[in-house]
């Protein structure tokens, strides 16, 4: 029997494992947390995150929810150095919902994409933006594999 694993969805919704993954790590207002155990998501439960202060600030939100991975549509570099130095494996670039992308995860078939939001260009500071709007709802050719 494996050690089960906490893990992390960000997501663009309260609706749980039906909430679509979020194109912005540093902006998803909701994380489904999950616990997955011999190939099966075991429990799954909705937090709110604060939302604000950037990836690194999420970074640590998430390390104190107990993450070991995340799963995100993009993100920033601050935000994957937080990440990579408290030990939390990214998966990003994907897209769809949160109960698929985690049933894929533990079935060990979803793979990180690219982690940038096309909405965005070249390496930003986490919490700026470069003036050509804001994009939500995934980063575009997500790499969900059934």
């Amino acid at each position: 029997m494996n050690p089960s694993k906490i893990i992390a969805v960000a997501c663009e919704t309260a609706d749980g494992l039906a909430a679509a993954v979020c194109g912005h790590f540093g902006h998803a207002p909701f994380f489904v947390v999950a616990e997955i155990a011999d190939g099966q998501v075991t429990a799954s439960r909705n937090v709110a995150s604060p939302a604000q202060g950037g990836g690194r600030a999420m970074s640590n939100f998430v390390h104190g929810l107990g993450a070991t991975a995340v799963i995100v549509g993009g993100v920033g570099g601050g935000a994957m150095n937080g990440l990579a130095a408290r030990g939390i494996e990214v998966i990003a670039g994907v897209s769809g919902n949160a109960g698929d992308v985690l049933k894929s995860y533990a079935a060990g078939r979803l793979i990180s994409g690219d982690p940038d939001c096309h909405g965005h260009h070249g390496g930003h500071d986490e919490g700026e933006h470069d003036g050509h709007g804001h994009h939500h709802g995934g980063c575009g050719g997500g790499h969900h594999h059934n």
